[in-house]
């Protein structure tokens, strides 16, 4: 008896002593927390959502992996997740902003971007950071309520766009993709230069050049 009380004792400290990782996210829409919740299910760390606020200095995706137990494949399926999402994140390996994560644990921080009150949406943007490659460098012009997407064999499929709360909103035959805002630095061959960037929120069955950001670098 005493030996299967033993065991027990050992297997609950095992399991306790198993990597987490601390979800953390803010300004995300219905969508996005769905699409989330979905992907975190098929990487195989256990996971679960915090209700605590993530730090300003944080990127819009940022992760927070311990420094002694690195689990380097488990880091790189939880980056590739935000890039899915339309993120670029940023992987740190010590202490920030009084978060520290031991034994493998890893912090996940993932950040709503929002467009300004009063922003006018760029003419004339290309895509960028494609689910699909082929599908970079695209023309992409808005007009009022039309958006025109110039695709790989010249044609120009014509949508409806428009604004919903702090999203950009671009329909197709009842599919719906989201945008949000940021203002990242671009590096070009002239060095890093300003952007409006507007990256797709979820990831839709068709077209696939939907699963595309939209981008305009400014040269100056």
């Amino acid at each position: 008896m005493k030996n299967g009380i033993l065991i027990a004792m050992l297997l609950l400290l095992t399991a306790c002593q198993q990597p987490t990782v601390y979800v953390y996210t803010q300004g995300l829409t219905a969508i996005q927390k769905q699409q989330l919740t979905q992907q975190l299910q098929l990487q195989t760390l256990p996971y679960q959502f915090t209700q605590l606020p993530i730090p300003k200095e944080f990127t819009a995706a940022t992760l927070l992996t311990s420094q002694d137990k690195l689990l380097t494949h488990e880091t790189q399926s939880l980056a590739d997740i935000m890039q899915l999402m339309g993120y670029q994140p940023q992987i740190n390996y010590v202490s920030v902003a009084n978060h520290h994560y031991s034994d493998g644990n890893i912090g996940f921080y993932l950040r709503g971007e929002h467009i300004e009150p009063g922003f006018n949406m760029p003419k004339l943007m290309r895509t960028t950071n494609c689910y699909e490659d082929r599908y970079n460098d695209l023309q992409v012009t808005f007009h009022e309520n039309v958006v025109a997407f110039t695709l790989l064999n010249g044609t120009r499929a014509q949508l409806e766009w428009g604004r919903y709360e702090d999203y950009v909103i671009i329909n197709y035959r009842g599919t719906s993709q989201s945008y949000t805002h940021s203002t990242p630095l671009v590096a070009t061959p002239f060095g890093e230069k300003p952007s409006d960037t507007f990256r797709y929120t979820a990831h839709v069955g068709s077209p696939q050049w939907l699963n595309c950001s939209l981008q305009i670098v400014y040269m100056d």
